[in-house]
């Protein structure tokens, strides 16, 4: 008989849920609200209010909380550079250009080192000297109090965002990061019981759990911002990435291991992971942790058991650690959750963003066009921002796109809606429409739609620039709407003339300081971070890997199992290490010697040699000496097969080919 369960309808309105409503309409009060409060206090930059309101317009509190914090402190940074820069080279215009230039490539290129709002931080302290020195560059004396005027609009734009976020009962990213975890942990399980029903692991599915994984990070580093209980919420929810990150790779694990190993364990394995609850996993763990100790037959079994037990505490580690956020309790092992970035990514983008602020510098300076300051302005401000972006190429095009629409949006509502008009109430509904649009296509799950709708709602205030009262005049719209469009088709073509970054060549530095990593480990190169944490910044890198568009599917498949492999032998490497090193602080390093020296020559004959002189020597230690050398035996001879089945064309790219 077939259950069919009847699921309510979500209510909509023109297509577009109610929660997208609300959040548009929180964003275009906080915006009105922002304006108003500027206007009343007679600030220069009023327009930054509303500005800051578009740029924050996250749909969680936790979000807009912290990207808001990096607002204020990147542009106090950014403040201070200016006026740096401009008291260095008051009178010569090239040397300003040629600094600025310089601190947007620092600034981009540290952004590309971190990730979520700390890069948008990064790069905003960066192009706040376009926006308070740029404009200013014939009359430095005045940048200072532009400094302070942005800084009073972008706090008011801040305060009225936080104010109508609290009173709206905006959503905050504890909930909804928890139910993320919880619906990533259910995919985890089912991927490792489709291992243990004997399915082969699919490299794009392995890739993609860990792209899921490690893009929650933003939400988790969020939460702190959120409420007095993030950084305890947000401590047990790096704990829960980095378990489902583990987890991934147990169940690759035993992947790699023949489909009949312990039928029956195999089996119960598949109910205790089925069961949500996990009433059957202790039960289950302690006979797991028999087998593993125990003299198996079939050195296959033993090493079944060892991972099997593996998954079993990383899935209850898991579940730990959602019912820590859900408590808002402090877990009582907190660990980290480090990211990769690529240097060379970094560089590379932070010597392009230098390069064409300087070319379009260059090219609208020849053709002596009228608010040549703002064009170069416009080109730092969006090349920071695509720096920040999964591909800067597909932000330019976004940019093309976006930047016509909200310049005829500005005009439309300047000189047909208002025409003329300069009552606060007429400006706040003239600036609806096109606010509510832009917010409504920004709720949009496009990954193509979406930053459409965003950048729409950052220009759109920045082209109709309100003010009190509201100035009319033709020609400043048309002359700034035409350098605003030829910014950002100049910025379309720099990125794919200067120092472009294809696909295929990020795929292959991810994949090469995978290998060169992996290569330090066998030399004996020891990591600063905790074996999980360094397992969690692999997932980081693949992540990133499986984002990447293909090729080709072939090509994909190939270039992910390739990371898959690397990401399974270096915490294969670096088990054995901590294994040894635990070890050696018990035995004083007599019986580690040949073990550290197999692991460095790749040698799977020298690492079964050394399990079993490990295992010999066990007898001869206490209990928790006896526990520590059957650990490392273990890990040598998983390490060992590795190595096999690399040699025996399971693994194509072997062992030591990183």
């Amino acid at each position: 008989m077939t259950l069919v369960q009847s699921v309510r309808p979500t209510a909509t309105i023109a297509g577009f849920p109610l929660s997208a409503w609300a959040f548009a309409l929180r964003i275009w009060t906080a915006m009105m609200v922002a304006l108003y409060a500027a206007f009343w206090l007679q600030l220069q930059s009023a327009s930054s209010a509303a500005v800051t309101v578009a740029i924050l317009a996250l749909q969680t509190r936790g979000q807009a909380y912290q990207k808001a914090i990096y607002r204020i402190l990147a542009t106090i940074v950014g403040v201070a550079a200016s006026l740096v820069i401009a008291g260095l080279f008051p009178q010569s215009r090239e040397l300003f250009l040629i600094s600025f230039a310089g601190w947007l490539g620092l600034c981009v290129y540290v952004g590309g080192l971190l990730d979520g709002n700390r890069a948008y931080g990064a790069v905003l302290a960066g192009y706040t000297v376009a926006i308070v020195a740029v404009q200013l560059i014939d009359s430095p004396q005045g940048i200072f109090l532009a400094g302070v005027n942005r800084g009073a609009a972008i706090v008011v734009g801040i305060a009225a965002l936080g104010l109508v976020t609290d009173v709206f009962a905006a959503p905050s990213v504890y909930r909804g990061l928890s139910g993320k975890l919880a619906a990533v942990d259910r995919r985890v399980r089912a991927f490792a019981r489709a291992i243990l029903r004997g399915e082969s692991a699919d490299p794009i599915q392995s890739a993609n759990l860990l792209r899921e994984i490690s893009a929650l990070r933003p939400d988790i580093t969020a939460l702190v911002a959120e409420s007095s209980a993030g950084w305890a919420r947000g401590a047990a929810a790096r704990n829960a990435a980095v378990a489902l990150v583990a987890e991934v790779g147990a169940a690759g694990a035993l992947a790699r291991l023949p489909a009949k190993t312990l039928p029956s364990l195999r089996s119960a394995l598949g109910e205790a992971l089925a069961d949500a609850r996990g009433e059957q996993s202790h039960a289950l763990q302690r006979r797991f942790q028999r087998h593993a100790d125990a003299e198996c037959a079939d050195p296959h079994d033993t090493l079944f058991a060892r991972h099997a037990l593996d998954l079993l505490i990383e899935d209850r580690r898991v579940q730990g650690a959602i019912e820590d956020i859900q408590a808002g309790r402090y877990p009582p092992r907190p660990i980290q959750a480090p990211i990769y970035r690529s240097r060379r990514a970094a560089a590379r983008n932070g010597l392009r963003a230098f390069l064409a602020v300087l070319i379009s510098a260059i090219l609208f300076s020849l053709g002596g066009w009228p608010f040549t300051a703002d064009g170069v302005l416009l080109v730092g401000v969006t090349i920071a921002l695509s720096a920040n972006a999964p591909s800067p190429q597909a932000f330019a095009a976004v940019a093309v796109i976006a930047m016509p629409i909200a310049v005829l949006l500005a005009g439309v509502t300047e000189f047909l809606i208002l025409d003329g008009v300069d009552q606060f109430p007429l400006l706040a509904i003239a600036m609806a429409p096109g606010v509510l649009a832009a917010a409504l296509v920004l709720t949009i799950p496009n990954p193509k739609l979406a930053p459409v709708g965003f950048l729409v709602l950052v220009f759109f205030p920045v082209i109709l620039a309100p003010t009190n009262p509201q100035t009319y005049n033709p020609e400043t719209y048309l002359f700034f709407s035409l350098m605003a469009i030829t910014a950002v088709i100049l910025l379309f073509v720099l990125l794919r003339t200067v120092l472009p970054t294809s696909d295929a060549l990020r795929r292959r530095w991810y994949l090469t300081s995978a290998r060169a990593e992996l290569r330090d480990l066998l030399a004996g190169g020891r990591s600063r971070r905790r074996d999980d944490e360094a397992l969690f910044r692999d997932a980081d890198r693949i992540g990133q890997l499986a984002a990447l568009p293909p090729a080709a599917d072939d090509e994909h498949r190939d270039d992910l199992r390739q990371a898959l492999d690397i990401f399974g032998r270096a915490a294969a490497v670096r088990r054995v290490q901590t294994s040894l090193v635990e070890l050696s602080m018990r035995t004083g390093g007599r019986v580690v010697r040949d073990g550290y020296s197999a692991v460095a020559a790749s040698d799977p004959l020298g690492l079964r040699r050394a399990a079993g002189d490990l295992s010999s020597a066990a007898s001869e230690l206490d209990h928790d000496g006896r526990a520590a050398a059957r650990a490392a035996s273990l890990d040598l001879i998983w390490a060992a097969f590795l190595i096999d089945a690399g040699a025996s064309g399971s693994d194509p790219h072997g062992w030591t080919a990183a």
